[in-house]
């Protein structure tokens, strides 16, 4: 008798369709406040002030970033691509391997403040949820990667890595 997976015991008792629905509205909602957050911050923004006031284990390295347009560009740029992948459903991966990364910075970034109520804050929850979306095709549910994968006659390892 075959071993069954972990996924294939939650497959068994999980309601697939009200779990893909879920997944997607999760995929929309976050993809929705990246990019409102992106677009927020549009125009004569700076992290500079954030950054300046950065506590924890790297604080010096987060200030020595405080001014820098290319940091504030990287952010702008960043939060808005990301959202409006996870909003059409297109490269999920990338994007959630850099919002996780992104999740991840802001956290140590205000370190003190992120903890001041236990480890597990807002950023955390988003990258658990970024890892999610790295390790299904949650971009096929409702979105452009699952297009883009039925076209693909032979998926290779980039075509999986980056569409699922």
């Amino acid at each position: 008798m075959k071993a069954k997976t972990i996924f294939g015991r939650y497959s068994e008792v999980a309601n697939g369709v009200f779990t893909a629905h879920s997944l997607f509205l999760l995929r929309l909602a976050i993809g929705v406040q990246f990019l409102m957050s992106g677009f927020s911050k549009l125009g004569d923004w700076t992290a500079a002030g954030y950054l300046s006031g950065a506590t924890g284990p790297f604080a010096n390295w987060f200030q020595s970033m405080a001014g820098s347009g290319f940091v504030d560009a990287l952010n702008v740029w960043g939060l808005t691509l990301i959202g409006l992948a996870l909003i059409f459903g297109l490269f999920v991966r990338p994007a959630s391997f850099f919002g996780a990364i992104m999740m991840l910075l802001y956290y140590f970034a205000q370190f003190e403040q992120n903890i001041a109520h236990g480890f597990i804050d807002n950023h955390i929850i988003l990258i658990l949820v970024f890892c999610v979306f790295l390790a299904g095709g949650i971009g096929h549910i409702y979105g452009v990667d699952g297009l883009l994968a039925r076209h693909i006659r032979k998926p290779g390892f980039i075509h999986r890595l980056l569409i699922g």
